[in-house]
């Protein structure tokens, strides 16, 4: 059973670090056939960025919610989960209605009616009234705005594998994994409304790489390190290397016909299958233990712009999911550029003015919530605060 965490830990800047490395590449792969996105990771291995972002987001919420539950402020951590939610709710709610204005909009500006058709944004067109009770419910799954959905339902299973986690560290690790196992075996997902299928990012199968950071980040809060295996060490990186010989190689016809949730063709992220589970546990794992964190403890502060994009990780993503969209836009309605990140000199310069301005925008608001929030611990306090304040002291001192 876990007791209250005895010290406060400074912030980890290395977690904002990779957060917003994260962001940065899930900006650039939603730009579909940029030439930029040829040097994303994803191009190397067999998981991306959402793998990363959904590990980082369980580490952070281990050490953003977990001491005070372990502590037996039980229901106060659980609010501040509800709390979350609730954020995260209306940010999906308002990126969904931005995004698709901005597609309606250009639909009507640029008279190309295609642009509500792809993705499943037609059911906008076709079904609005079904549309609009799954965009409520959040079974409405559409391209660029499935993250958010997912991420929530992880969320509201926090508290359960808190409650686990508070009696040992193995009985949440082990429960989460034999309820993926379940879910994989058995094709169990959330329902797409008014669509068919499940959703794309189906959180009952991520779930479990969202336990596993959550596992590792109250490792990081209580001090422990992950142990070192040279063995581990050197399969891991062994993998890395034949995952990315495989997927630059596009060798998957050389391998036999395997349930999709065990095996993977492509990049489906529906199941999180084993093969590209152990990808980004991988990658985790030998990046841990190589130079990287010791060099990253040392050149890191809260100055440092990829660090701010971590920082303020819903912000910034919800402007780079809106961004995304219109650079899609631009890429291939106004200009005209096929879905092929060849380098020419014509898409080259496009890209370069997209994925640019987009980083760019980005970093500015980032610097720009970060600004303002030290302008507010720099604000004096109201006139009726201060005076508050002082009344106080007059009464004890004529006590």
């Amino acid at each position: 059973m876990y007791s209250a965490f005895p010290n406060a830990m400074p912030r980890d800047y290395r977690i904002d670090f990779f957060r917003g490395l994260a962001l940065i590449s899930i900006f650039v792969n939603h730009i579909p056939g940029n030439f930029f996105s040829n040097f994303t990771h994803r191009n190397f291995g067999l998981s991306d960025a959402a793998e990363i972002f959904v590990l980082l987001a369980g580490v952070s919420a281990a050490l953003a919610y977990f001491p005070r539950f372990a502590s037996g402020q039980m229901l106060n951590a659980t609010g501040r989960v509800g709390k979350r939610i609730g954020t995260l709710y209306v940010a999906h709610l308002a990126a969904m209605a931005a995004g698709f204005a901005i597609y309606a909009g250009a639909a009507l500006y640029l008279d190309a009616p295609g642009l509500m058709l792809p993705d499943e944004r037609h059911w906008i067109v076709e079904q609005p009234v079904k549309a609009l009770a799954g965009i409520g419910m959040l079974t409405y799954q559409t391209g660029n705005f499935n993250i958010l959905p997912m991420y929530m339902v992880m969320m509201a299973m926090l508290p359960l594998i808190m409650l686990l986690a508070r009696v040992r560290l193995g009985l949440a690790l082990a429960a989460s994994f034999g309820f993926w196992m379940v879910v994989n075996i058995y094709r169990l997902t959330v329902p797409n409304y008014p669509g068919q299928g499940g959703w794309f990012f189906n959180p009952l199968a991520w779930q479990f790489l969202f336990t596993i950071g959550f596992v590792g980040g109250v490792m990081l809060r209580r001090g422990e390190k992950l142990p070192f295996s040279r063995g581990l060490y050197g399969f891991a990186l062994f993998y890395l290397v034949a995952a990315s010989v495989l997927v630059l190689g596009a060798h998957w016809d050389k391998f036999p016909v395997l349930p999709e949730w065990f095996w993977l063709s492509g990049f489906n992220k529906t199941w999180v299958g084993v093969f590209r589970l152990l990808h980004v546990l991988s990658l985790a794992y030998v990046v841990i233990f190589s130079p990287i964190p010791a060099f990253l403890s040392r050149w890191l502060d809260e100055g440092n712009w990829i660090v701010r994009l971590g920082r303020h990780t819903l912000p910034v993503f919800w402007l780079g999911t809106l961004l995304s969209v219109a650079g899609h836009i631009v890429r291939e309605t106004v200009f005209g550029l096929p879905n092929d990140p060849l380098l020419t000199g014509r898409s080259f310069l496009v890209d370069v003015v997209l994925i640019g301005a987009g980083l760019a925008g980005l970093f500015a608001l980032a610097a720009y919530l970060d600004w303002m929030r030290s302008a507010a611990k720099r604000r004096p306090a109201a006139p009726e605060a201060a005076e508050a304040a002082i009344v106080p002291s007059r009464l004890v001192a004529a006590e």
